[in-house]
């Protein structure tokens, strides 16, 4: 058995402790110092030299599951809105103007057209396949 000094005591518990944090959101640091027979005063005593607070360690916890989420569900859908500029009339005297189109691209992206003309749908497929370069004005 290895006998270790107060301070590397204090530091495998600190690390045990943020792991089982990592799994109960709602763990107390007193009731998990109890249940391993750490003296509670002198931990926050360490706790305090250290630089350590549990307040900020819960904190840097939330933000990483948050960022966690936000990165990991790719299942969320993201809504770019494209809005037409003024020229229906040059798409209803050409006649094509379609509505409701839906489209599933090969790598997975789908696409929903309320309204659009059929060479602005034909456009936007070709700008978005990478054929056609758009201008830079």
């Amino acid at each position: 058995m290895e006998l270790l000094t107060a301070d590397a005591r204090y530091e495998k518990t600190w690390h045990q402790f943020l792991s089982e944090l990592g799994r109960h959101q709602t763990l107390r640091l007193a009731a998990y110092l109890r249940y391993k027979h750490v003296y509670h005063r002198g931990f926050e005593k360490w706790l305090y030299r250290n630089g350590y607070s549990v307040h900020a360690a819960k904190d840097r916890l939330l933000s990483l599951r948050m960022e966690a989420v936000a990165t990991e569900n790719p299942e969320v859908p993201s809504f770019l809105p494209v809005l037409p500029n003024n020229q229906q009339e040059t798409d209803t005297q050409s006649g094509g103007i379609l509505t409701g189109i839906s489209l599933t691209l090969p790598d997975g992206t789908a696409i929903s057209i309320r309204r659009g003309s059929a060479k602005a749908v034909v456009s936007f497929l070709k700008l978005y396949s990478g054929e056609v370069t758009p201008c830079s004005d």
